[in-house]
């Protein structure tokens, strides 16, 4: 498999043009590909690579990825106020879901 192209993630995601036009959508691809190259072992060059070089498993968490960072643009504090009961809720760096299905993938870090 290949890197998620903008039409592709659009698609997946249910995007329409007038909620993201394609040069922000690219920005935050681009964004998520860099940061998961950066955490994972993926090809030196994603949007280039072999057929097989990009697994499944790493296409659909850039597809979270990007998901997720859309969904925290419109609360740039990730901060959601809650009430009298719930009290303030803020919501987690990374996205359990995307660890759980890059982990086979992730870079070991040895102090």
């Amino acid at each position: 498999m290949a890197v998620p192209t903008l039409a592709e993630v659009r698609t997946r995601l249910k995007l329409t043009t007038d909620r993201i036009n394609d040069d922000e959508l690219g920005d935050v691809l681009a964004a998520e590909i860099e940061l998961q190259r950066k955490v994972c072992t993926i090809p030196a060059d994603p949007t280039n690579p072999p057929a097989d070089a990009f697994p499944v498993p790493l296409r659909t968490a850039l597809f979270r990825r990007v998901a997720r960072s859309l969904a925290l643009k419109g609360i740039p504090l990730a901060v959601l106020q809650g009430d009298a009961e719930t009290g303030t809720t803020i919501l987690p760096s990374n996205d359990p879901e995307v660890r759980r299905i890059e982990r086979p993938y992730r870079i070991e870090v040895v102090a």
